[in-house]
């Protein structure tokens, strides 16, 4: 079952989880991330630092709420960072527990006083071994996954919560166990054989259960803690305080990854005799694991209510458990195997990342490996993929506008706040009769107006758009001036419509001379038909007086007879 898995709806390729991932154990492909559960030690680092929130574990409310509604007792076993989480009492937390539906509630620190006992008797009957602890699931995870060299060196004894579970088993045969606590790890630890434990909640996952049932979480102050020297063991140098410590024996805390993994090649290299070694994957211990973080309460304040919850204590003032069980355990190791490429193979993949040389080679880390050499790998491994490198997106993006910008028809010019020619593409140069060398770092000037650049700068707009003439190149050109002030660069954009305008010119005159010329037939034809009209009238004014005549003439001859 996958404990911890990513959303693919959410990624937007930062690879800020693979940055984080102290195991790498993040595949990268088709710009999608996702957990590779057999390399995964469940630290919790990629759950905290995903910007996106793609990443989402699995959350036991819903099959504790089943289990609750069957009837069945269901007992919560909670990690004494609880007090520094919650700043509440056992008491009340264990009231607040019983208001959600849970039969009992107990501490974690009872197994943790168990495991101490555990280590105690080890170190004394091997003095001259140096020994890890096993308390920390993560650790556990991380030796036998990625160095099972030291699985020699864990303390073959139960974590505190599986003591705690195999205690009460005698107590609650029927009964199912809930841890609740900081560690996403221990979600895992609880899918393991014989973990005795059916759930685990985070102190979140908690919170958020409360909030549904709108139960408030506040301290009654009639509640008295009992000193339990057990409750440091989520602090880092907690579990060495709660010991007897033997004579001659290095008794050494660690936390956090760095150190932690230096720590473990130091041990297997035999640096470290006679030592005993809290190690404890979060820095700061169990009060810097992931719930912790996400609520940015810090490792001090953590430590110092955990102090605080275990009170004033000596040696025995402690927990009394049953010391007829047998907490010890072994541990499967299975280690992460891939065969190593090969320099030649590296350096194939380098070269398809436009890296030919150790210069090119800038290992700035964006991609989320420290170096190039290492994301090679990682794409021959299949976890990584050639376009994670961002120095290579950039120079092939830069390429791809370089080329575009070449290829465009109109002219472009960049120019500096100083108004100076920084960069012109070859359309630039055409307009102009010259190479680039010529213009860049040229003043504006010498080839435009650079009264339009100046009033653009000196306004509130951002783009100035206009037609110009150059009679010293016998052009007309349409300008576009973008200024880009984040960039302090205006950006020139030239087009030359000088055979438009020509066309345009010979068309107008073309018109104008047959404007011309209609005008001249109009005015002919005017005067022709002023002529005809004038001809006609008096062709007209004749006719008349002859018909006049003529019936006259008529009439006389009518009166005669």
């Amino acid at each position: 079952m996958s404990i911890l898995e990513f959303k693919k709806v959410n990624c937007k390729d930062c690879y800020k989880c693979v940055r984080y991932c102290p195991v790498k154990s993040i595949r990268v492909k088709d710009h999608a991330a996702s957990i590779l559960a057999g390399e995964c030690i469940l630290c919790g680092n990629c759950t905290i630092v995903c910007p996106q929130h793609a990443k989402e574990d699995i959350n036991d409310v819903p099959m504790i709420k089943v289990l609750m509604s069957k009837h069945e007792t269901v007992i919560a076993i909670v990690a004494p960072s609880f007090a520094a989480y919650f700043n509440i009492s056992f008491e009340t937390m264990k009231s607040t527990l019983k208001k959600l539906g849970f039969a009992d509630v107990f501490e974690v620190a009872e197994g943790a006083h168990v495991v101490k006992t555990e280590y105690e008797r080890l170190v004394a009957e091997n003095p001259d071994q140096t020994w890890i602890t096993s308390s920390c699931a993560s650790v556990n995870y991380y030796i036998k996954r990625h160095r099972p060299e030291a699985a020699k060196y864990l303390l073959p004894v139960l974590t505190p919560m599986k003591a705690l579970a195999k205690i009460l088993r005698e107590r609650y045969p029927e009964a199912k166990f809930v841890f609740i606590g900081p560690c996403l790890s221990k979600k895992g630890e609880a899918f393991e054989n014989g973990s005795g434990v059916s759930a685990v909640l985070l102190f979140e996952e908690l919170e958020d259960w409360l909030a549904e049932e709108n139960i408030v979480v506040h301290e009654d102050e009639s509640f008295r803690n009992q000193p339990r020297l057990s409750r440091l063991f989520p602090m880092s140098g907690g579990i060495l305080a709660t010991m007897k410590q033997e004579p001659g024996i290095n008794y050494l805390p660690i936390s956090g990854f760095d150190g932690v993994k230096q720590t473990i090649e130091d041990v297997i290299d035999g640096k470290l005799p006679h030592c005993f070694i809290e190690m404890n994957f979060c820095k700061g211990g169990c009060v810097g694991g992931p719930s912790f973080r996400r609520k940015e309460l810090g490792t001090l304040r953590g430590a110092v209510k955990t102090r605080q919850a275990a009170g004033t204590t000596i040696y025995d003032e402690d927990y009394s458990v049953p010391e007829t069980l047998d907490y010890s355990t072994t541990f499967q190791t299975k280690r992460v195997f891939r065969l190593e490429p090969t320099k030649a193979q590296i350096e194939a993949v380098l070269r398809q990342m436009d890296k030919f040389s150790p210069e090119d080679e800038l290992n700035c880390g964006m991609c989320g490996y420290s170096t190039c050499r290492e994301k090679a790998r990682a794409v021959l491994f299949g976890k990584a993929e050639i376009d994670m490198c961002m120095p290579y997106i950039r120079k092939r993006a830069e390429n791809y506008a370089g080329k575009i910008i070449d290829s465009v028809p109109s002219g472009i010019l960049a120019i500096d706040m100083s108004l100076n020619i920084s960069q012109a593409n070859p359309a630039a140069c055409d307009i102009f009769g010259v190479d680039a060398t010529s213009l860049v770092g040229q003043p504006i000037g010498t080839i435009l107006d650079e009264n339009d650049f100046v009033n653009l700068l000196a306004s509130d707009e951002d783009t100035l758009m206009t037609s110009i003439y150059l009679p010293d190149y016998g052009l007309y050109l349409d300008e576009t001036l973008q200024v880009n002030r984040d960039a302090n660069l205006i950006i020139c954009i030239l087009k030359n419509v000088t055979e438009e305008k020509t066309r345009h010119r010979r068309a107008m005159q073309k018109r104008q001379q047959t404007a011309a010329i209609a005008d001249e037939i109009v005015e002919k034809q005017l005067r022709m038909v002023h002529e005809i009209a004038s001809l006609l009238g008096e062709t007209a004014s004749e006719t008349k007086i002859a018909i006049s005549d003529l019936k006259e003439s008529v009439m006389m001859e009518d009166d005669n007879v």
